[in-house]
């Protein structure tokens, strides 16, 4: 049954190798599929809960990588230097206290009137790619996004790019996202908010934390491991 339709248990070895199997049998596959490692197909697995869905999903990405040229975005790309100039995103040295790579986003630098989208998602393909593979170093194979609201207003929210994030997230780095950490949303975000809710699935929406003190947010990382103050 797992084979067909049927939802199915995602960390059942007899379900990875059913994937596996089925990748193997696939044109746009072949012999490389065997150098995947289990919990990267699980991870299809447990996003879409069946077979032959994760099948198509897998297919459908590892396309999109060759298209897009993902391991082709180094950091010395001058449109990867400019973003990472901003200091917008930065991914930090050390992990939160689950194993997960941090990137700790702060929305005041982002001017959503001063930004090239297709920039901006090339970096932040960049971003996830390369938090994708420090997460593979580790047990842990996701990543905890920190989002640091704090002198947030209009000009900083990017509903285009939340959507971008979202679909890159959902499409193509299938839960790679273990925790998203709101820190110090303003009440005006609220409203922000009641839009963003709806685009994210129910299994997304729980990882979503709105934290508004240290000893909060303490309880997913060590506050000696930021750049900064965040309250």
């Amino acid at each position: 049954m797992a084979a067909g339709g049927t939802k199915i248990k995602p960390d059942c070895q007899e379900n990875v190798e059913s994937l596996r199997e089925a990748l193997k049998k696939d044109s746009d596959m072949g012999e490389q599929i065997k150098d995947v490692p289990d919990k990267a197909l699980k991870r299809f697995l447990r996003a879409h809960l069946t077979v032959p869905e994760a099948h198509k999903v897998y297919v459908k990405c590892e396309k999109w990588r060759h298209k897009y040229g993902v391991e082709n975005i180094k950091p010395e790309d001058p449109a990867i230097q400019s973003e990472l100039a901003t200091g917008k995103g930065i991914v930090l040295e050390e992990r939160d206290k689950d194993g997960r790579p941090i990137i700790l986003v702060t929305v005041q630098l982002h001017d959503t009137k001063n930004r090239d989208m297709e920039v901006l998602t090339k970096f932040t393909v960049y971003m996830l790619e390369t938090l994708s593979k420090l997460s593979d170093q580790g047990e842990m194979d996701n990543i905890c996004v920190l989002f640091d609201m704090k002198d947030f207003s209009l000009r900083n929210m990017d509903y285009q790019f939340v959507k971008t994030l979202i679909m890159l997230l959902q499409r193509y780095f299938p839960e790679r996202l273990g925790v998203c950490l709101i820190v110090n949303a303003p009440t005006l975000f609220s409203g922000c908010w009641l839009i963003i809710r709806p685009w994210l699935d129910e299994r997304t929406r729980k990882k979503v934390a709105f934290i508004y003190s240290e000893e909060e947010l303490s309880q997913y990382i060590r506050l000696d491991v930021l750049p900064r103050k965040l309250f």
